[in-house]
């Protein structure tokens, strides 16, 4: 009797997470993640949807009841027992940090650009300072650096690093022999005591960001809000991305800084991943910024936003240099780990005036 009640409690809790979905609300995404959507028998040419099934399986497995906490409950395991991540884009370090799966390539020293492909991205880079500067425009390029880059320490010691040159090496190189108007972000964020990148996401922090800022402003030699020496509060507010991707129903906070702002949106936007994003700000000394961005952006643009009476914050690719006018600052960020998309995303470019 026993051995059927065993096993008639094993087949409910099996049947749980798939008859749980007709009675539960539908499961969220967790951080970056992109779930599977609902299958369709047919196509929108009308044809029958030969691969319906496989869609089936793979929404069932994205959607299924009580997923995200079985999912996190799974990882505490992981992480508590064996001190790995069962997340494939998360790195489990030692102290609790988290590292972007995709950046293991550039940490481990290997490169996924050719020599020639890293001198055609510094070709690319100055063709936009050539072009910008034909039109009375300032530019600068200034690459982020990823976080094992600066916090290399912290990473698990069974990923050994080779003595080659990464994607970052081979790049830098040829910004310098081309000339280009470039703040090397590595230099300078490697010099400096504090920690700038956050625990649990693969971004660097708002104090991070508001030193970056002071940096680019500095070898811009524009006037600007310094916000080294500047007062900020800091709280438990932060959900770090990496860590939403390990445990999506874990409540944990990272501590981030807040500074204080002056300038204001021109439409109010719907999160910091806006593709555009526009300020305007009248106590600030210079006219209007072009800041081309990535997802490290989102720190970085509320700083330079002080500074500047008009920003047009874009995280378009290619890059829209068509709209760039006189008297323009065009500054381009892009991470360490995105430099091989410079040569997917050839940058918009009109007529040279």
């Amino acid at each position: 009797m026993k051995y059927k009640v065993f096993t008639a409690a094993f087949l409910l809790l099996c049947l749980i997470p798939s008859v749980g979905m007709l009675f539960l609300p539908p499961t969220e995404p967790a951080a970056n993640e992109r779930l599977a959507p609902v299958p369709v028998l047919r196509k929108e040419d009308g044809s029958w949807n030969a691969a319906v099934l496989d869609e089936t399986t793979d929404y069932i497995a994205d959607h299924f009841a009580l997923r995200q906490q079985l999912v996190t409950a799974n990882a505490a395991l992981h992480t508590g027992l064996l001190a790995t991540s069962p997340a494939e884009d998360v790195i489990y370090g030692t102290d609790g940090w988290l590292y972007y799966a995709k950046t293991l390539s550039d940490y481990q020293n290997h490169a996924t650009l050719t020599e020639q492909e890293a001198q055609q991205v510094a070709q690319t880079v100055k063709d936009m300072q050539d072009f910008c500067e034909s039109r009375g425009a300032r530019f600068l390029f200034t690459i982020a650096p990823n976080k094992n880059s600066l916090y290399p320490e912290k990473m698990p010691a069974r990923y050994l690093q080779t003595d080659g040159p990464d994607n970052y090496a081979l790049v830098s190189r040829y910004l310098e022999e081309y000339g280009v108007h470039y703040a090397d972000l590595f230099t300078f964020l490697s010099e400096q005591e504090e920690t700038l990148y956050l625990k649990t996401d693969s971004h660097w922090s708002n104090r991070g960001a508001a030193l970056a800022h002071d940096f680019l402003m500095q070898t811009l030699r524009l006037p600007h809000t310094a916000f080294e020496n500047a007062a900020y509060d800091e709280q438990p507010s932060h959900r770090g991305d990496l860590y939403g991707m390990l445990y999506p129903a874990g409540t944990e906070l990272e501590a981030q800084q807040t500074y204080e702002h002056d300038f204001a949106h021109v439409r109010e936007p719907r999160s910091e991943e806006d593709i555009l994003i526009e300020t305007t700000c009248g106590t600030a000394q210079n006219g209007r910024l072009l800041f081309c961005r990535d997802s490290f952006g989102n720190a970085l643009y509320p700083f330079l936003a002080d500074d500047f009476a008009e920003a047009t914050v874009t995280r378009a690719m290619p890059y829209p240099l068509a709209d760039v006018q006189q008297g323009d600052t065009v500054i381009i960020e892009i991470v360490e780990r995105n430099l091989p998309n410079l040569l997917k995303y050839p940058p918009e470019m009109g007529n040279k005036s």
